[in-house]
């Protein structure tokens, strides 16, 4: 009769096991993705001199980015990229002598421009290019790569002197 009773006291008076840890919530369909790096590719300058213009061009694979300095009219930048350029551009620079950013305008599917006026502030925006650094073509979530721009050296600083002088800096 008394066995029924301890029996039962066991039960009765021990803790509860403890709680199941709570499952992990599923992952948000508006968690933004990975960041994905940018590839960053390395160009190579070239340089002419001509009477009515100047023409820099900085390439690495089917990425480039061409200056031209006529002898009237705007500087102007044209990025060559290897994917679909932005329909709203903006070139961003960054490096030892400075950084600035423009916003552009699409010139073609690979092929954005980016206008600079003739005054000193576009010529210093010209040298600082010269004088190596990256330019990204943005916005981000494209994921163009980046373009790297060694410093050009005594073949640049003969061509800013061009530039110079067809800009009547000189």
């Amino acid at each position: 009769m008394f066995a029924l009773p301890l029996a039962l006291l066991p039960a009765c008076c021990s803790t509860p096991p403890p709680p199941k840890p709570a499952e992990p919530a599923p992952a948000s369909q508006s968690t933004p993705p990975a960041h994905i790096a940018r590839a960053i590719l390395r160009a190579a300058w070239s340089f002419q001199a001509e009477p009515d213009a100047c023409i820099a061009l900085a390439k690495a694979g089917a990425a480039s980015l061409r200056i031209a300095v006529p002898r009237e009219g705007l500087i102007r930048l044209t990025m060559s990229v290897p994917g679909d350029a932005p329909a709203r551009p903006v070139v961003h620079f960054n490096g030892p002598a400075g950084r600035w950013l423009i916003p552009g305008t699409p010139a073609g599917r690979r092929l954005n421009q980016f206008a600079l006026a003739r005054d000193e502030a576009s010529v210093s925006r010209v040298l600082m290019l010269l004088s190596g650094g990256t330019l990204n073509l943005g916005p981000p979530a494209q994921n163009l790569p980046i373009l790297a721009l060694p410093e050009s050296g005594a073949e640049g600083q003969q061509w800013f002197a061009c530039v110079r002088q067809i800009v009547n800096l000189a």
